[in-house]
């Protein structure tokens, strides 16, 4: 029988493309079948400014150039990646705290915010609370950290903990960790 040289050719092409398909496939990948879980946002807010009243009353002021909010899952949260600009108003108080960061992530079942990069706190008196992460719970208005923490008062007075802190959310009552600090003192007053 003779073969025709064409025809032997093709055969051998059609070999060739028969063994590259079949054995350029990986052999036991298992994870076909399982999906990778991701989380995506339900709701993406862009340039967002929000404020929140009750019974008349305003309670909060929230700006923020992005929100995410994953509410459908089984522990929700809201997310501020570009930053959280919020003033938060006290019954009985003339003016509003005020808290910033430049990343944010709210536990909407705790309701404890957690605050990255640049976070800062102001009560209604001034005095303010500078740290690089930070957690505001606010059901039992605290707020604490283990990072460094620098609270300034309105009169210049300077404290600094190196290993955090535990406070009101007011700064009223504070504890600080490894700390050290000054106070002015009016001559007057000096004993």
């Amino acid at each position: 029988m003779l073969i025709h040289p064409k025809t032997y050719n093709k055969s051998k092409v059609g070999f060739l493309i028969s063994f590259i398909f079949f054995f350029s496939c990986e052999r036991g990948s298992s994870n076909l079948g399982t999906p990778k879980k991701v989380d995506f946002p339900d709701r993406v807010l862009y340039q967002a400014h929000i404020l929140h009243k009750d019974s008349g009353r305003l309670q909060v002021d929230m700006r923020a150039p992005k929100i995410e909010i994953y509410s459908l899952l089984d522990s929700p949260y809201t997310l501020f990646p570009k930053g959280l600009n919020l003033d938060f108003y006290e019954k009985g108080k003339a003016k509003p705290g005020y808290f910033q960061a430049n990343w944010a992530k709210l536990n909407d079942a705790t309701q404890i915010y957690e605050g990255k990069g640049n976070v800062i706190v102001v009560n209604e008196k001034g005095d303010s609370l500078k740290t690089e992460h930070l957690f505001w719970n606010k059901i039992s208005k605290k707020v604490y950290t283990t990072k460094e923490v620098f609270i300034i008062s309105k009169q210049g007075d300077s404290l600094h903990a190196q290993n955090g802190l535990e406070s009101t959310d007011d700064l009223e009552r504070y504890t600080l960790y490894n700390n050290r600090g000054f106070m002015w003192i009016d001559e007057k007053e000096a004993p």
